[in-house]
């Protein structure tokens, strides 16, 4: 009997890691405005992925066990690893770990992504080229 109490608890107690981890992504992680995520902003960055209901769910700790694909989808729009999900800590481990240091990194791979091709190789050349004026990277 002891065993299932046990067992009870420790399911508990990973629903409310993961809800804590996921609202803590809400409060923490934010739009480059300075403004939070809403649910809506999520669930259409996650292309399909989650479902309102399904993130209102793992939100309140009424949902705890989602597929992996789920926790990609999450983490990967809020920029994190997602195996900041499975840990014990709670530790915000940026996929960049420069979102904390640089601001502008973001902003920067955000507007790049709606580039085309050309315009994405002109923006290496510049960082290159700037990289290389400061002496931090060897021209080839």
């Amino acid at each position: 009997m002891l065993i299932g109490v046990a067992q009870k608890k420790n399911m508990e107690n990973k629903k409310d890691n993961l809800a804590k981890k996921l609202n803590r992504l809400f409060e923490e992680k934010r739009k480059p405005d300075g403004s939070q995520y809403s649910q809506t902003e999520v669930i259409e960055g996650t292309k399909g992925v989650l479902t309102r209901v399904y993130l209102w769910k793992l939100r309140t700790g009424r949902a705890s066990n989602p597929g992996l694909h789920i926790v990609q989808a999450i983490a990967a729009f809020f920029g994190v690893d997602p195996n900041y999900f499975f840990g014990e800590s709670n530790q915000l481990a940026s996929t960049g770990e420069l979102h904390e240091t640089q601001p502008f990194v973001d902003q920067i791979a955000l507007r790049a992504g709606e580039l085309d091709e050309e315009g994405r190789k002109t923006v290496l050349n510049m960082i290159d080229y700037i990289l290389t004026q400061k002496g931090k990277k060897k021209r080839k």
